[in-house]
């Protein structure tokens, strides 16, 4: 284990405890609320998570399983919310959430180290991002949406994602 595999487990692994609280008595009734027009649906923010999560242990060249892509399709990079788009159910993204943390938190402790080294797989910020950059932002990113989960959680009643 590097450095940055020990330090990206250790927010992964808080990443993990809050996705859980923010799905945490969310009904299928309010996966797709939304707190706005504007904004993205609780459901939709769930399935972009898991599916980045899903993505990230794959360009670390983690084995993961394959996804129905069918209603998966709607969490792809740069795909903007459409309400004609299906998407599975909440219990299901957040099985799918599950199964791919077991995957990456086993195997990011044997990540080689000149993966981390190589360049960046995906276009990030920064001058020549390598692959350890990637891992940093996209848990950042992860972080980034969780929050939004929580806030919708908020809006809807719930609890906050740091409660017990």
């Amino acid at each position: 284990m590097t450095s940055t595999t020990d330090s990206a487990v250790t927010i992964l692994g808080y990443n993990t405890w809050l996705f859980g609280n923010a799905v945490k008595d969310v009904g299928q009734h309010q996966a797709g609320h939304r707190a706005s027009e504007t904004t993205n649906p609780f459901d939709r923010l769930a399935g972009h998570v898991t599916i980045g999560r899903h993505g990230l242990t794959a360009m670390l060249k983690i084995e993961v399983p394959e996804v129905a892509w069918g209603p998966f399709a709607a969490f792809g990079q740069g795909i903007q919310f459409d309400s004609k788009r299906s998407v599975p159910p909440l219990a299901e993204i957040t099985a799918h959430f599950d199964r791919i943390t077991g995957l990456l938190m086993a195997g990011l402790p044997n990540v080689a180290q000149s993966l981390l080294d190589s360049p960046a797989s995906l276009p990030i910020p920064g001058e020549s991002p390598t692959m350890r950059h990637q891992l940093a932002f996209m848990t950042m990113h992860e972080t980034y949406h969780i929050g939004q989960m929580g806030l919708l959680k908020k809006h809807m009643g719930g609890e906050g994602i740091m409660a017990e």
